[in-house]
């Protein structure tokens, strides 16, 4: 006997068509707002790659060119970014040192090795990644900067910093020799417009496809999450480029990602 409305029928069977149709005009929409994003993005981050460096004595007005500054290095801090694999250990922020101190880290398990800029817990509980950070003002304005682990080691607190500014953003330093790029806050939001238009695109799919709230929700389905993130961090090396070495970790994000959602839904 067909059930409808009762125990988990209404989970299992497809949504009705007017209720498809709305999930897919919705989709619709919100590609196209997310397609406008990555635009408007990609637009601006042209304009900052074009802009001419600003006349001297330009001051705050030249909105339309790179500005050069020069500010003084404050501070510098140290630590590992953590993450946990889901077996023993957790996950462990990292400690920081400021004040021009020494590097000192705090993994998340003991015994710890490091290889490749990556430490992984002996344990196999947790993955840390160090980062190096400097804190420079110029203007009275104090901004943290990431820098290389080199340049960490040779900075000190008071040292000259040279910065390029677009639009109040820095999008470069220069300190004891050692330069230092950064990616305009258009760039860097291209990539999750294009992580979220990915879903939406494969929630328009599925309406037209299933419909069934069973499949959407099924465990599977999430790694659609890692997919879409993965189409995200390829478009964005599309649109403006990368190191080979971030093509290649890409790719291999988002194969394993497809392989990973496709054998899940296969086996299950």
């Amino acid at each position: 006997m067909k059930t409808t409305g009762y125990g988990r029928g209404w989970y299992r069977g497809r949504l009705p068509g007017w209720l498809r149709g709305l999930v897919v005009l919705a989709a619709a929409w919100g590609v196209l707002l997310c397609g406008q994003q990555v635009a408007d993005g990609y637009g601006a981050t042209l304009e900052y790659r074009d802009a001419p460096a600003c006349a001297a004595g330009s001051g705050e007005g030249g909105a339309e060119c790179v500005r050069r500054e020069t500010g003084t290095v404050l501070d510098r801090r140290t630590g590992e970014h953590c993450t946990s694999n889901g077996t023993s250990g957790g996950t462990a922020a990292g400690t920081t040192i400021g004040g021009g101190g020494g590097m000192a880290t705090a993994g998340g398990s003991t015994g710890g090795v490091v290889a490749g800029g990556v430490t992984t817990g002996g344990g196999g509980g947790t993955t840390c990644t160090p980062y190096y950070d400097i804190e420079v003002e110029w203007l009275a304005r104090t901004a943290w900067l990431s820098v290389g682990s080199p340049t960490y080691r040779e900075v000190r607190t008071g040292d000259r910093a040279e910065l390029r500014l677009w639009r109040g953003e820095v999008v470069a330093l220069g300190v004891r020799g050692h330069s230092h790029s950064y990616a305009p806050s258009s760039q860097r939001g291209v990539l999750p417009w294009l992580a979220v238009g990915c879903l939406i695109l494969a929630a328009g799919a599925w309406a037209v496809v299933s419909g069934r709230l069973s499949g959407l929700l099924a465990f599977p389905t999430f790694g659609w999450l890692f997919v879409a993130a993965g189409v995200g961090w390829l478009g964005a090396l599309a649109l403006f480029g990368g190191h080979p070495v971030t093509w290649a970790f890409a790719l291999a994000w988002t194969g394993f990602a497809v392989f990973w959602t496709v054998s899940a839904w296969r086996t299950g």
